[in-house]
């Protein structure tokens, strides 16, 4: 494989994690928007999420967190996404997400925030999703 031909395999690469953050996000958003009671097919029992520097381990316990928020509407303002390549092979196994804009909880009034999230590829051939939330830190963003 020459130069050229690293290059094209790489952009294709990166190309791919953006369709792949893109599809995340629009779904992840929608679900927790509209069909919370859904979040948890997005955990695993490894899962974790720090929720504003709390943590939470577990996909139960970040279900039974999530599911006591008032209902949300998110904006999503950024994206971005990068392959993280595990292996020699160049790989792409896992997908690190970060995002940003503002979310509206129940009557108040918008926040901005931040998260990030590392997806990694689900190795349960029988569930038909690709990926699941392996990390995921939501932090709100300080507007003083």
């Amino acid at each position: 494989m020459d130069g050229k031909e690293v290059m094209r395999s790489d952009q294709q690469m990166i190309l791919l994690a953006s369709l792949q953050a893109k599809t995340f996000m629009d779904l992840y958003t929608s679900v927790a928007d509209s069909q919370r009671e859904n979040l948890f097919r997005f955990y695993r029992k490894n899962s974790v999420l720090i929720w504003n520097g709390t943590s939470l381990n577990g996909a139960e316990i970040i279900f039974n967190a999530l599911k006591k928020l008032p209902r949300t509407r998110h904006k999503i303002e950024s994206l971005d996404a990068q392959p993280i390549i595990t292996s020699l092979e160049k790989k792409h196994t896992s997908l690190l997400i970060s995002s940003s804009g503002k979310v509206k909880f129940g009557n108040q009034n918008p926040v901005k925030f931040y998260q990030s999230f590392v997806l990694e590829r689900n190795p349960d051939k029988n569930d038909e999703s690709l990926f699941y939330v392996l990390s995921h830190t939501f932090r709100y963003q300080d507007t003083s």
